[in-house]
């Protein structure tokens, strides 16, 4: 028997719209006496500023940048990333329950700046209880390549849905620009502020909390009614 073609096709970005990323790179700065400023600044800032801070932290920074290499940065925050970072919870369910529906390809695309990006994504979903094994796709994008490229790869004919979910200006031009349906989430790296004045993304696209993107999310996409495996739902972190 031919099996079922799979007609919808999600994409989701990681970091900032699965998980909050935020405590993370905070805590892996400051054991290297960096300092990236407040939640809501580090937000607001142009994404090459992000790391560096912004107003009082950024002259700081500049001296200190040099001292720790790159790679034992990454290392750090690699180490954070596999032992605190945790999905948020109202997107586990529905991440799974979309792992099992027959006609939804379902993964994760995104820059990820840990030393195996692919391995992080899947342990800290998979330490969210979010069946890893069944994702269609986790592909981490190296620096450089652009995020749109990927995206009209990803596409084709058959799919009668195709949805992206970011959280930055940069995911929602990529998305626009490929043909998918847009979802974006302001509680990521860009604010709703910066979403709509400096991105032109329209309201009606953005939403404020995990639990009103998960809401949207769920009535776009019909799932199947297909039973999660208990060994998902009960496995522990």
């Amino acid at each position: 028997m031919k099996p079922l073609l799979k007609t919808k096709l999600v994409v989701f970005d990681f970091d900032g719209l699965l998980i909050d990323s935020y405590d993370i790179m905070k805590a892996t700065f400051e054991s290297f006496g960096l300092d990236i400023g407040d939640e809501e600044r580090f937000r607001d800032r142009r994404k090459f500023l992000k790391y560096l801070g912004g107003g009082r932290e950024l002259l700081g920074n500049l001296v200190r940048f040099s001292v720790p290499r790159e790679q034992t940065v990454r290392e750090g925050l690699t180490r954070q990333f596999l032992q605190n970072g945790r999905v948020y919870p109202a997107f586990t369910p529905l991440l799974n329950q979309m792992i099992v529906s027959p006609d939804i390809h379902v993964g994760v695309v995104s820059r990820n700046f840990t030393l195996n990006p692919g391995m992080t994504i899947r342990t800290v979903l998979r330490n969210s209880d979010i069946d890893d094994r069944g994702l269609d796709f986790v592909i981490p994008l190296p620096v450089g390549t652009r995020k749109d490229d990927v995206l009209a790869a990803m596409k084709s004919s058959h799919y009668t849905l195709c949805l992206f979910a970011g959280d930055e200006i940069g995911d929602y031009r990529a998305g626009s620009a490929t043909g998918y349906d847009v979802a974006m989430a302001s509680y990521g790296f860009d604010t709703h502020r910066r979403l709509t004045s400096k991105g032109g993304v329209p309201d009606t696209c953005i939403h404020d909390t995990p639990e009103a993107l998960v809401e949207t999310l769920s009535q776009r996409i019909t799932l199947a009614d297909v039973p999660v495996p208990l060994a998902v739902e009960s496995s522990a972190i």
